[in-house]
């Protein structure tokens, strides 16, 4: 990330001068040099210096790279006259089409190499976050007398809703996990599940070794699984069905891309929260929450955005807006994928036949239900029905 320079952030590197660079003299005049370099040149020096270095930008924007041995390398927006500490490796990198920088040395005790490339002054990626071992990965699907008494582990675990309604305590603190919420059970975290409805409840579960010091990111939290995150889910179970050639690494992969993700989710809200109020925040989010409590009570009933916005007296525009902030996807996409998934629950744990089912969740035809379900699923209805008795 790319830091301004302050006195504070810049303190291992230099200081920021308080007089102008013409003024600025080092410690040796007589070997003082002044070297003006522009665009053409910025990216062809790395230079070594073991004495102070004055660096002031005259035109243009710039990133300076500072980086001192045994530590990160840091950049900064190069905005100001600063001067280096000695010892200090740096370059400057251009940000626009035309900058101007002059950097004033000890010509005895500085050397400038030449480059042709770009010079990283990164000491390697380290990784933040890592997945050492899945150990349980699967798909369950249970009646409404579902009931886990509890466990708790030295390792992490992530429980998806797929259909229905869970009923999960952490530590004795009861979380309701509703259809498409997921929530991480941190290590030596005791847990219990239960269904929490009267309908069959689908959920994945993976349990796994995990290296991750910032573990307040992810417990004790319920998130909404969007579209971009369901989608890396989908990945996960696919390779596992797959079970191919490096499956299990690509795996891990997966799910680290999905945590990752999601941190990033969390801190893009962190940072929209900090231009918004709470109230505001809360109130986004109570909207979604009627909006959705009242898809599903309707669901085979005709749902329209404009009707969801009368019913919690705003606009649809800005009810559109915030759904899809807050779900990923926008509302009538939603809704037809919240029917085609209770479709599957439907055709599992009921003797109703495709026609009943299709008036029951808002479908128009049962032609037009089978066109959706195989457009989203790949396989028909009367395909997938079949394949369950046999």
């Amino acid at each position: 990330m790319i830091k301004n320079i302050t006195k504070l952030s810049f303190a291992n590197y230099g200081t920021i001068s308080s007089i102008p660079y013409d003024d600025i003299q080092l410690d040796d005049v007589n070997n003082e040099t002044t070297k003006i370099i522009t665009t053409f040149d910025l990216n062809s020096y790395f230079i070594d210096t073991t004495n102070k270095t004055v660096i002031n930008i005259e035109e243009g924007t710039a990133v300076l790279y500072t980086y001192t041995p045994g530590n990160d390398s840091r950049s900064f927006f190069l905005d100001k006259c600063v001067i280096l500490n000695p010892n200090v490796f740096y370059k400057v990198v251009p940000l626009d089409n035309s900058c101007t920088i002059k950097i004033k040395f000890n010509n005895k005790t500085t050397s400038i190499q030449r480059s042709n490339t770009r010079i990283d002054f990164s000491r390697g990626i380290k990784s933040k976050l890592n997945i050492a071992k899945i150990y349980t990965l699967y798909y369950q699907e249970f009646d409404k007398f579902f009931s886990y008494k509890g466990e708790k582990h030295d390792f992490w675990e992530i429980t998806y809703v797929d259909q229905g309604e869970l009923s999960t305590l952490i530590d004795g603190r009861e979380f309701i996990l509703k259809q498409g919420d997921f929530i991480f059970y941190a290590p030596n975290q005791y847990h219990t599940q239960k269904n929490n409805s009267s309908v069959p409840v689908s959920f994945l579960t993976i349990s796994f070794k995990m290296d991750f010091e910032e573990e307040d990111i992810l417990k004790d939290k319920i998130f909404i699984c969007d579209h971009e995150l369901k989608s890396i889910l989908e990945k996960i179970l696919d390779e596992k069905n797959y079970n191919g050639v490096y499956s299990p690494d690509l795996i891990i992969c997966y799910l680290k891309e999905f945590i990752v993700k999601l941190i990033r989710i969390i801190s893009k809200k962190n940072s929209i929260k900090q231009l918004h109020t709470s109230m505001q925040v809360n109130t986004n989010n109570a909207f979604v929450n009627t909006s959705l409590e009242y898809i599903y009570s309707h669901i085979s009933q005709k749902i329209t955005v404009d009707e969801l916005a009368d019913k919690v007296s705003i606009s649809s525009s800005y009810l559109s807006r915030i759904f899809k902030d807050v779900m990923g996807v926008t509302i009538i996409d939603y809704i037809n994928n919240y029917r085609l998934d209770t479709s599957k629950v439907y055709i599992k744990s009921t003797d109703l036949s495709l026609t009943q089912i299709a008036e029951i969740l808002g479908f128009n035809s049962i032609h037009y239900f089978s066109k959706q379900f195989k457009k989203r699923y790949g396989i028909s209805p009367i395909v997938y029905s079949k394949s369950l008795k046999n």
